[in-house]
């Protein structure tokens, strides 16, 4: 004799949950065209990095202890949670962060190109990241991107710049006129 299985929410929500949240991944990861957008880890070596120091160019020779240090703090604060906006970085204003006597940036090159992971489909395939450190844009923790030389549209935002400028000054790699 057959036992009907009487139909039950229970087992409606048990098999409905998997189903969303697997529609949920393959939706954000189709937009963003990155299988892993949910990884929260940034650990990419730049080729190299260059301070805009107040109207000064300082590249920081590859494999040197300041090289690293500044790797690792880039990596960590790229790592964990990040917001995009679409405030943008022009050309006009990237000149001023390599010329200006008023502010600091950091630019980190790669090649290749990365990606960092997020909820957005910005900021994949760039090959250089802008960190404003002090003038324009620094107070909202801004990091911009290009890619083959043109700004990534927006920018995003991390939790704290702060580590970077005081291994900066600490080290006395750019000093405030």
């Amino acid at each position: 004799m057959d036992i009907k299985e009487q139909p039950s929410i229970l087992k409606m929500v048990l098999v409905s949950i998997p189903i969303l949240l697997l529609g949920f991944y393959f939706m954000v990861a189709l937009n963003t065209g990155d299988l892993l957008w949910f990884w929260p880890a940034f650990e990419e070596h730049p080729s190299g990095i260059i301070i805009y120091c107040y109207g000064q160019e300082i590249s920081l020779e590859y494999g040197s202890e300041a090289f690293e240090r500044l790797t690792t703090l880039i990596n960590e604060i790229l790592s964990g949670r990040k917001r995009w906006d679409p405030l943008s970085m022009s050309d006009v204003t990237y000149q001023e962060y390599q010329t200006s006597p008023n502010m600091m940036t950091l630019a980190l090159r790669f090649n290749p190109s990365v990606r960092i992971h997020s909820f957005y489909k910005f900021f994949s395939g760039v090959d250089t990241l802008i960190i404003p450190l002090d003038g324009r844009h620094a107070q909202t923790n801004a990091v911009f991107g290009q890619r083959s030389g043109k700004t990534t549209a927006g920018s995003l935002h991390v939790n704290t710049i702060s580590p970077l400028i005081e291994y900066i000054q600490e080290q006395s790699l750019c000093l405030k006129p």
